[in-house]
C-alpha cells in the first residue's frame, strides 16, 4: 500500500504503508480539506503526530513547511516503515523528524530542550474512541493544555463518537465531518484564530442559530481580551 504526498516540497512523493498494522491512514481528500484548514499554521510550525502510524500526516507537514514532526507511535513495524519514508526523502526530512516509541494518548518525553507543539494530530483507532469517549476526550483535553499558545489540537474520530458539547468548556472545538471521518479541530478557550471563529458566526448566522453566533461573538471578544494589553501596561 502507498500513500502520495499532496502538496509542498515533497508533492507527489509516494510514501510507504502496510495495510493490517492497526493503522489508518487519512483518506486524501480528508488530508487535504485539513491542511486546507490550517494553512499558514503549519509553517514553521512544531508539530506532533501521534498515532503516527507510517508517519503521512507528520510528513505531509514537514513538506508544508513545518520546523520539525515529532512522531509517536509503538508499531515496531511501523516505525521501521517510517523510518525508511523518512530516508527516502532525504536528509532534511530527517534532521527535521523526532521518532519517539510509546503510547501515542501520552505526551511524548522529549526533555526540557524540547519546544511545546504548535500543532498535534491525533488520530487514534476508531474503536479506541468508541469504546470509551469519555476517557478519549480527557486524554484530547490533556494533549491540548501542551499545545504552545494559539496551538491547535487536530482530533480524527469516527462520524457520529463525539459532539462539539461532549468536550470540556476551556476548550473551543470546530467539528468538521467528510463522509465517516470526523475531525475535531480543538483550541483553548481565548487562543482561537479569528478567521475561524468569524467562520463559526457566519455559519450560524446562515442556519438561523442566533445563540450560536453570540457565542462565537463571545469567544471573539474573550480573544482579543486576552490580546489586550492589561490597565498597567495602559497606564505606563
Amino acid at each position: 500500500m502507498s500513500l502520495r504526498i499532496i502538496a509542498g516540497v515533497y508533492g507527489s512523493r509516494v510514501l510507504k504503508s502496510v495495510r493490517g498494522l492497526g493503522t489508518r491512514p487519512l483518506l486524501g481528500q480528508v488530508k487535504a480539506a485539513i491542511f486546507n484548514i490550517l494553512g499558514d499554521q503549519v509553517v514553521d510550525a512544531v508539530v506532533w503526530d501521534q498515532f503516527a502510524g507510517t508517519g503521512a500526516t507528520g510528513i505531509e507537514s514537514l513538506s508544508r513547511g513545518a520546523k520539525q514532526a515529532v512522531f509517536v507511535e509503538k508499531n515496531n513495524k511501523a516505525l521501521e516503515i517510517l523510518r525508511g519514508n523518512l530516508q527516502m526523502l532525504g536528509e532534511d526530512a530527517v534532521s527535521r523528524s523526532v521518532i519517539a516509541r510509546g503510547d501515542a494518548w501520552e505526551p511524548p518525553a522529549l526533555g526540557d530542550s524540547q519546544p511545546a507543539p504548535n500543532l498535534i494530530f491525533l488520530d487514534p483507532p476508531y474503536a479506541m474512541v468508541e469504546e470509551d469517549p469519555v476517557k478519549s476526550i480527557y486524554r484530547a483535553r490533556q494533549l491540548a493544555h501542551r499545545l504552545a499558545p494559539g496551538g491547535c489540537l487536530v482530533f480524527h474520530f469516527e462520524a457520529g463518537v463525539l459532539e462539539e458539547d461532549d468536550f470540556d468548556d476551556d476548550l473551543f472545538v470546530d467539528l468538521r465531518q467528510w463522509g465517516g471521518s470526523a475531525i475535531a479541530f480543538v483550541w483553548r478557550v481565548g487562543e482561537v484564530p479569528e478567521r475561524v471563529l468569524r467562520r463559526r458566526e457566519r455559519d450560524a448566522l446562515r442556519n438561523g442559530d442566533a445563540d450560536e453566533a453570540s457565542a462565537a461573538d463571545d469567544a471573539s471578544d474573550a480573544a482579543n481580551a486576552a490580546d489586550a494589553p492589561g490597565e498597567a501596561d495602559d497606564a505606563s
